[in-house]
């Protein structure tokens, strides 16, 4: 899949529940995905600064973007650490076993 066709995908990805979510509580929610295949997600409105925006990311932003055809990882400006989502991610039962 092409880059332009992996950005379009992962923005659609977020159409749905995730934006509804987001929307609902005051804030929005963009995409951007380089060629690389590297995502690059911000939170805007009342969701920049929500305390609770890890979760949303770890629990349905980024399980919905790994799902697209050439997106190969999924960052978000002002996050907390990568070890913290993955913790997130845990208790949701969303990360694979290592091993």
């Amino acid at each position: 899949m092409g880059a332009d066709k992996t950005a379009k995908a992962a923005d659609r990805a977020l159409d749905g529940k995730v934006r509804q979510l987001v929307e609902a509580h005051g804030g929005g929610v963009t995409v951007d995905v380089d060629a690389d295949g590297d995502a690059r997600v911000t939170f805007h409105g009342r969701c920049a600064a929500c305390p609770s925006a890890p979760v949303t990311m770890g629990s349905l932003v980024r399980p919905a973007l790994l799902k697209i055809e050439g997106v190969r990882s999924v960052s978000r400006a002002g996050a907390v650490s990568r070890f913290a989502e993955a913790r997130i991610e845990k208790m949701f039962g969303l990360s694979e076993p290592a091993g």
